[in-house]
């Protein structure tokens, strides 16, 4: 164990998230130890525990970390565009490109989504995020059905829809692979952005 004479660094917390993060997406949670994520960010095990105390600990930190790049992310794919619809159809390409045609984010995001079954605290984890990208969709549609440039019913049922149409799409694609093809991208968008509603 390392010798406890500072506080544990928040900036070496980060890295070791970011080497568990890549290790997880190449090689899958059960096939990656403690050891290897230090060898990987360059610091004793010692230090590792000094700022995570298990290894369910740094799962939780590298699920932390796709949340946050999601959040930064998709501000930024989102913040250019001027109309409601605009923004929405970023939100969704953006979602597509991120979570199910970017190979380590839909790798790990699925292995947590398993693991999930039968940890609270990952469920927790990812329940809590999936709250946060359904209040997003939510938002954004509601805005576009209210400014009158989207025609939709039921903007709650139509997120719903959209939001577990993308979470099939990302299981399905561990036996059909092409389902996330680069050549798949645009026709998977305007699929998805069809389940919210017809332009007005």
């Amino acid at each position: 164990m390392a010798t406890r004479t500072q506080a544990p660094s928040p900036q070496k917390a980060d890295e070791l998230a970011q080497a568990a993060f890549a290790l997880f997406c190449s090689r899958g949670i059960d096939g990656v130890n403690l050891d290897q994520i230090a060898a990987a960010a360059g610091v004793t095990k010692g230090s590792l525990y000094w700022h995570y105390s298990s290894k369910k600990d740094v799962i939780l930190a590298a699920a932390d970390l796709y949340y946050t790049r999601w959040r930064e992310e998709m501000a930024a794919a989102t913040g250019p565009a001027v109309t409601m619809v605009d923004k929405l159809e970023a939100a969704i390409a953006y979602s597509v490109r991120s979570c199910l045609l970017n190979d380590a984010n839909r790798i790990f995001s699925t292995e947590v989504i398993a693991l999930s079954v039968y940890d609270s605290d990952l469920r927790a984890s990812w329940a809590n995020f999936q709250d946060e990208v359904d209040r997003f969709f939510l938002g954004l549609t509601h805005q576009a059905v209210g400014n009158g440039e989207l025609l939709c019913e039921d903007v709650d049922r139509a997120v719903d829809l959209m939001i577990a149409a993308m979470e099939g799409i990302k299981q399905i694609a561990l036996f059909r692979p092409q389902i996330c093809a680069p050549q798949s991208e645009q026709r998977t968008c305007r699929r998805l952005m069809s389940l919210l509603g017809t332009p007005a």
